[in-house]
């Protein structure tokens, strides 16, 4: 079976990882074209691909929830292309749909995708990403100059209102409830265990398990962790260099021009390290850009947005948003969260990041 939907209650790199896996299908040996849809219900449209010589599907923002799902189906039905998408469990709450058009499209689903349930170990950070998302409208950013407009809209620390962040926690929970009533999972993709080291999972994906396993170094010369943590750190060079004034944003260089100049906002470690990876970079990204060119991507690779560090710094009620979160825990079996868990899940991560000797210069928190 060599569709692929990623099941998603949003906020726990769904988008990250089907893209990412588009990637690599597209990199293998695969006999067929494959077109990431991004989500199944909220807009589709069909056309004829002059470079492929084939009907194909893409997204179509503008249509929202006016294709039933049955129509959905129709439409994935009537192209020959692979698949790889999304159904978010939000969409399918807001949508509404007859009951028996419901169970029809996971039927279908069931039957035509492999399925893989997109989850998180902290909870508390993924309803506290919903929480955020009230304040900016967004969950995710493809470009380092969106990223940078979404963090200067945020003029201000946030406060996150306590009921909002128990429905975000109640909606995790139901959808864990959804996946296990609805649907015959083949995979599991654990944002905590799984993100760093996306290329392995993809991998190990029985879909691959007869195709060539093409890596992230054969695509832009260095491997999925260093083109990432370039992805990261140039957008954090990018506000490091208009905190000092040099408006990279309204330069007229181009794209690689620029991307040179930043590290020279960043602690040295980080610099040394973009200096020597940002060629590979600008070179892989270029090749990604063919993908979303031919219609094959609904646009690039999610920037990673906030550190547990850095939402931590931007919601003004943090702490109280924890023991909001413990309360919940206690009485729905998950996982509570002491401040000492918490502060060592935060180094964790941003070693992932960062060198050390940047991670020295951090002050206590």
């Amino acid at each position: 079976m060599k569709n692929i939907i990623v099941l998603t209650p949003d906020g726990v790199g769904s988008t990250l990882l089907q893209r990412v896996i588009t990637v690599y299908m597209n990199l293998s040996d695969f006999d067929r074209n494959i077109v990431n849809l991004h989500e199944l219900t909220n807009g589709l449209t069909k056309y004829f691909s002059d470079t492929f010589n084939q009907w194909m599907l893409r997204k179509d923002w503008d249509v929202g929830y006016s294709q039933s799902l049955p129509e959905i189906i129709s439409l994935l039905e009537s192209v020959e292309h692979y698949k790889t998408s999304r159904v978010a469990h939000y969409h399918l709450k807001r949508r509404n749909d007859d009951k028996s058009h419901q169970l029809q499209f996971y039927r279908y689903l069931n039957e035509n995708f492999y399925i893989i349930s997109a989850q998180r170990k902290n909870v508390f950070e993924q309803a506290l990403n919903w929480g955020i998302r009230s304040s900016t409208g967004k969950l995710n950013v493809y470009s380092h100059d969106e990223k940078i407009d979404q963090l200067i809209q945020i003029k201000d620390k946030i406060s996150i209102p306590t009921e909002s962040f128990q429905k975000y926690l109640n909606n995790y929970k139901e959808y864990l409830e959804w996946v296990a009533l609805y649907f015959d999972v083949n995979s599991f993709f654990n944002y905590e265990d799984h993100a760093h080291d996306i290329q392995s999972y993809v991998h190990n994906l029985d879909i691959f398990s007869s195709n060539k396993k093409e890596t992230w170094e054969s695509l832009t010369g260095i491997e999925w962790q260093t083109w990432n943590r370039c992805h990261k750190l140039l957008g954090d060079g990018l506000l490091a260099s208009l905190n000092n004034k040099t408006l990279l944003l309204e330069n007229k260089e181009s794209s690689t021009a620029i991307s040179q100049s930043i590290p020279n906002y960043l602690p040295v470690a980080e610099q040394e390290f973009l200096n020597n990876n940002i060629s590979n970079y600008v070179k892989g990204s270029h090749r990604l850009k063919y993908l979303v060119d031919e219609q094959l991507l609904p646009g690039g690779i999610p920037i990673k947005m906030h550190t547990m560090l850095e939402k931590k710094m931007l919601v003004k009620n943090f702490d109280q948003l924890l023991d909001v979160y413990n309360s919940w825990a206690s009485i729905n079996d998950f996982e509570e969260l002491t401040y000492h868990d918490l502060k060592n899940k935060t180094f964790a991560e941003l070693s992932k990041w960062y060198d050390n000797s940047t991670l020295k210069l951090l002050p206590a928190q």
